[in-house]
């Protein structure tokens, strides 16, 4: 059996290749994705279109930062740091707890809360340095 930890890892390490065919043997044929206040995706069909929309809204860069992973069983969460190009070119880092539930070596949901505020900000180019989580 797959480790959850591992897979998830593996997962958003594959993210920075910005392509979703790469992601799809990640993902169980029924997995439910969703970011917090927005619409769930239901299938990996779905899920693969959604992603591939966003490596194109973000065409420089798509990459996560892993800054913390934790698991129990199935059930993996991770703090990350991901990252986006904004509208200027210039590199932004949106911090990011994930949900991922991890079950025969597939995702099978996988949830992530953000501050869809904070990305606002950064795309527009507003001063948000002192509103990011600090790292250690």
């Amino acid at each position: 059996m797959a480790d959850p930890i591992q897979v998830v890892r593996s997962f958003c390490d594959a993210m920075g290749k910005r392509d979703p065919d790469i992601l799809r043997p990640f993902l169980a044929d029924d997995v439910l994705y969703q970011n917090s206040g927005m619409p769930a995706k239901r299938g990996v069909d779905e899920v693969i279109g959604d992603l591939a929309g966003q490596f194109a809204m973000f065409p420089d860069t798509y990459e996560y930062r892993m800054e913390n992973i934790a698991s129990a069983g199935e059930v993996v969460l991770t703090e990350r740091v991901d990252m986006i190009n904004g509208f200027d070119g210039s590199l932004h880092g949106v911090p990011v707890m994930g949900t991922f539930v991890v079950h025969d070596g597939q995702i099978t949901r996988w949830t992530d809360y953000f501050d869809a505020g904070l990305i606002s900000k950064m795309l527009n180019g507003e001063d948000y340095a002192g509103l990011v989580p600090a790292t250690a």
